[in-house]
């Protein structure tokens, strides 16, 4: 069995997840870890669930059950927060990073929700100023933004998946608790180009498929800075392009319905959570983190020639380190 320490819970699985973080390989009191820890089990999982709830196009949702069939990635079953059973995909062999990414995203989303933490998709750093949370529709250039600004000294703690602590709370208005997010799985998705461009070529790079991207940065011991600490969320910025290549970039904050639909645009999988929270508990939680949370749109020119303005107008958000 492998023991990690996963953001804001404990897993003993039976696979090996490399990109997770060890919790010192053995825990003082490994049954104290085991009994409070999600379990993952290698083992066979059903085609569908009998009666499902509500169904999404890859997962079925039946009580405390989350059934994910997704080809040749393989099936996952999700039961109340507490364990993951995982059938590996014909060729997972072949290409063992189809069954993690699925893993790592739609999976860890689903055992989040159910144990009452909330999944944004994001990336994320550690700033002078604290979490700052980056958003976008696929291809804004969150995993771009997210390398300049690791190559200028601000710890990553997650390129797709944030936790956000206490949903419960956040979705009671009158409560005043902190935004507190926890880390993610410490790699970077990014192209040749702007791993070139940013100057992160001495890092531990494997190549990995889809959208274009060709690597995959594992930043553990010591490669990247990496940083699992949970911390107080300080902003989300969503990312815009500006239809002028030569506008200056611009940040603006955000507020009301602007404000809610960025934070309902940075929700994983909003469907999953929809199904798994209801529609009046998914939107009380986003009106409050709407109320809680500042919000900013930055405006910036593409390209990675341009990519210091972007920067630069996010500095207010920076703190002294940028």
């Amino acid at each position: 069995m492998y023991r990690y320490r996963h953001g804001a819970f404990g897993l003993v699985s039976d696979l090996a997840l490399p990109d997770l973080v060890s919790d010192a390989v053995v825990p003082a009191n490994p049954a104290d870890f085991d009994a409070g820890a999600v379990r993952l089990r290698l083992r066979p999982v059903p085609q569908t669930l009998s009666d499902p709830d509500k169904t999404g196009l890859l997962w079925q949702v039946a009580g405390d059950e989350v059934l994910f069939s997704l080809g040749e990635a393989g099936r996952y079953l999700v039961r109340g927060g507490q364990s993951i059973e995982v059938a590996p995909g014909p060729d997972h062999d072949s290409h063992p990073d189809r069954l993690l990414n699925w893993l790592y995203g739609s999976v860890f989303a689903a055992v989040l929700l159910q144990r009452g933490l909330m999944p944004l998709h994001v990336a994320s750093l550690r700033t002078a100023a604290g979490l700052l949370a980056i958003t976008g529709p696929s291809g804004a250039g969150k995993s771009t933004m997210a390398g300049a600004l690791l190559s200028r000294g601000h710890a990553l703690l997650a390129d797709d998946l944030l936790q956000i602590d206490d949903v419960a709370g956040l979705m009671r208005p009158e409560s005043g608790t902190a935004v507190t997010g926890w880390p993610g799985v410490p790699r970077l998705r990014l192209s040749d180009e702007a791993i070139a461009a940013f100057g992160l070529g001495h890092g531990n790079w494997v190549p990995v498929e889809g959208r274009n991207k060709s690597g995959a940065l594992l930043p553990l011991g010591g490669e990247g800075r990496p940083d699992r600490a949970p911390g107080p969320l300080a902003a989300l910025v969503e990312l815009a392009a500006a239809s002028d290549a030569e506008a200056p970039a611009r940040l603006e904050r955000l507020t009301g319905l602007d404000a809610i639909r960025a934070i309902h645009g940075a929700l994983y999988r909003p469907g999953l959570s929809q199904a798994l929270l209801g529609v009046v508990g998914l939107r009380a939680f986003t009106f409050n983190l709407a109320a809680r949370l500042p919000v900013w749109r930055l405006t910036r020119p593409l390209g990675f020639g341009r990519i210091d303005a972007g920067i630069n107008a996010l500095a207010p958000l920076l703190g002294r380190q940028g």
